[in-house]
């Protein structure tokens, strides 16, 4: 099989806003088993699989084939791709013209991009999601933990400014000679893999490894997207869709 052509797309991601929540160990109805490595939550699904669902230069997408920021939404589908392979479950996906429709929809037609706990909130009040949850995006352990329990975790990150190249190089994301998360660059992706030295993402149609003290230097929030899978056995909906239903003001940064 030939490998898929790599090209990086483009962002969307607006700064992270901390929500007046806990976290989602927190609302879990039992501890949350720690991750056993190596984490890989993809269900088996093919390397040129994920698509670049409209978020860069994009063919299929007819309406836009040079790309909107819409990785948000490229997130929230390539997290449910996930789910329905773990889980065996066959699903209608959105094309990229749709998805690409979704997002100039709810961004007014602006192309701004979008800040993932109103989108979240929004997707909630519109019952396209049963609800969310933050992760420590601190804590390498947690979010490893929530991948596994929940099968991906959406995350927002700064790139850095050498991410594009080494994207279509294959080659992994790290902060060895000093790289810097800007906060100009911001992105929306998938967490779908671990070991204790490196976690690989979804991403622009496909997987990117990035080493631990990249992820540690570039993450600045990341979530659980709770399906009906989830609930019943992991989380104490009652707890959490009342502080969902509560939502105002800020909580403190994660330490």
């Amino acid at each position: 099989m030939s490998t898929p052509v790599r090209i990086a797309g483009k962002r969307g991601k607006l700064p992270a806003k901390r929500l007046n929540m806990r976290f989602v160990h927190d609302y879990a109805v039992a501890p949350l088993p720690a991750a056993k490595y190596p984490v890989d939550v993809t269900g088996g699904i093919a390397a040129d699989a994920w698509q670049m669902l409209g978020n860069g230069p994009d063919l299929t997408c007819t309406t836009h084939p040079d790309g909107v920021g819409d990785c948000t939404f490229c997130a929230r589908q390539h997290l449910r791709m996930c789910k329905a392979a773990v889980y065996k479950q066959t699903e209608t996906w959105e094309t990229s013209n749709a998805l690409v429709a979704e997002y100039l929809k709810y961004d007014l037609g602006q192309d701004e991009g979008a800040v993932i706990a109103d989108l979240l909130l929004a997707w909630y009040k519109a019952g396209l999601i049963l609800g969310f949850a933050p992760v420590n995006h601190n804590s390498a352990t947690a979010v490893d933990a929530a991948m596994q329990a929940f099968n991906g975790v959406y995350v927002g990150v700064n790139l850095t400014d050498d991410a594009e190249q080494l994207f279509s190089e294959g080659k992994e994301w790290g902060v060895s000679h000093g790289e810097k998360p800007d906060p100009d660059e911001g992105h929306c992706i998938v967490g779908v893999k671990a070991t204790a030295k490196r976690r690989t993402y979804v991403t622009w149609g496909a997987e990117q490894e990035a080493t631990a003290a990249w992820s540690k230097a570039c993450l600045d929030e990341a979530w659980v997207i709770i399906t009906s899978e989830d609930e019943a056995a992991k989380v104490d909906m009652a707890a959490l869709t009342a502080d969902i239903e509560a939502l105002h003001g800020t909580a403190p940064a994660a330490s």
